[in-house]
């Protein structure tokens, strides 16, 4: 049995369902538990994503919560959320007034609303980061309960219901670690680093529209191209290895790494966790926002340090034809990786985690 003492040094992160909020939050969590070894952690995420591996490598007690989320299209959740929303609140009770956390994170997510909301009311400090540039509808939920709100952008006007948000650099798992040589990430994947290496991923989940795009310009990208395909858990198909093409469903965060570090050039979903990891190692990006989602945001945001890529008529052609033409041209590569790193700041961790000691500390 845990003593009182104990209890009260409990630090409780909560966000999942992808992986865009969960390997910031992570990099936060790694800091302050150097900085900080008397706290112990906690973790609230979702059952069906894929960040419970994660957490848990960190030696971190992950538990499940259900997500009651609103679809912004007409969807049976419409009808169901007020239902959903209990049985989560339910349950968000049960795991907060077991653990009960000297403060609760976040860094967005529908889940983390019943969470932070309870927390409040329990007189438990609560803080919330927004990655995308357009503030999520999560967060604005629950800016109005949280002590401290952060973004990873600056914004003209306050956009969370009068709450201002603090701008501070992007946490990043990947900030300020020792990088493998592109030779030796190249030889992870049994590929020649004296040919270009293309990087593609769709994210922590995947993106079977990229996934089927890939397939279909493979044999018509420049000869000696080398790919490495993250396709998502469940979205492989019936993809195969060749000379020249590793196909992956999944990686561990030293496997991703060495993806980042062999590459050329990464063809990306335009998730903000995806595009601080890249800003951080400077790698020249494509990105292919999701349709009608934040990240489209997030594109314009970033302006001229990115090319991107929209899916729609002639979508795979269009990406082909990037592709090629930056694998020709490696000045250009070289501006676009530079200028992302100078768009979009990014540290290990430590400006947030300090921020957020602050609260438990005073």
């Amino acid at each position: 049995m845990k003593t009182n003492n104990q209890q009260k040094n409990r630090v409780l992160f909560c966000g999942g369902g992808t992986l865009g909020p969960v390997t910031p939050l992570l990099a936060v969590l790694r800091r302050m538990r150097e900085v900080r070894p008397d706290l112990e952690f906690s973790w609230i995420g979702t059952a069906q994503g894929p960040e419970a591996p994660l957490v848990e490598g960190e030696g971190v007690g992950f538990h499940a919560l259900p997500v009651a989320k609103v679809a912004r299209y007409p969807d049976k959740s419409w009808f169901t959320f007020p239902f959903d929303y209990l049985k989560a609140r339910t349950e968000a009770k049960r795991l907060l007034e077991g653990i009960m956390p000297k403060a609760v994170f976040s860094a967005g997510g529908f889940m983390q609303v019943p969470i932070i909301r309870l927390a409040s009311k329990m007189g438990i400090p609560c803080a919330v980061h927004q990655l995308d540039y357009t503030p999520l509808l999560s967060n604005k939920a629950v800016a109005g309960k949280c002590e401290l709100l952060t973004a990873s952008f600056d914004y003209p006007s306050p956009q969370f219901g009068g709450v201002k948000a603090i701008r501070v650099a992007t946490p990043c798992r990947f900030a300020n670690v020792p990088t493998p040589s592109r030779e030796a990430a190249a030889a992870e994947f049994g590929f020649d680093p004296e040919k270009p290496i293309v990087f593609v991923t769709g994210g922590g989940t995947g993106a079977i529209s990229l996934n089927e795009a890939i397939a279909g310009i493979l044999d018509g990208l420049p000869e000696k191209t080398q790919v490495i395909h993250l396709t998502g858990k469940g979205k492989m198909g019936d993809t195969l290895a060749r000379d020249g093409y590793r196909p992956y469903e999944f990686f561990n965060e030293i496997q991703m790494l060495n993806a980042y570090c062999a590459s050329d050039l990464v063809v990306s979903r335009a998730g903000f966790g995806a595009l601080s990891e890249l800003a951080s190692l400077g790698k020249p990006t494509i990105a292919i926002p999701l349709p009608n989602s934040p990240q489209e945001e997030n594109i314009r945001a970033l302006g001229d340090s990115i090319v991107s890529v929209h899916q729609g008529t002639g979508f795979a052609e269009n990406l082909k034809q990037q592709i090629s033409r930056l694998l020709d041209d490696s000045s250009t590569r070289e501006k676009l990786g530079r200028s992302l790193r100078q768009k979009l700041p990014t540290d290990d961790g430590r400006e947030l985690a300090e921020r957020w000691l602050g609260l438990i500390d005073r």
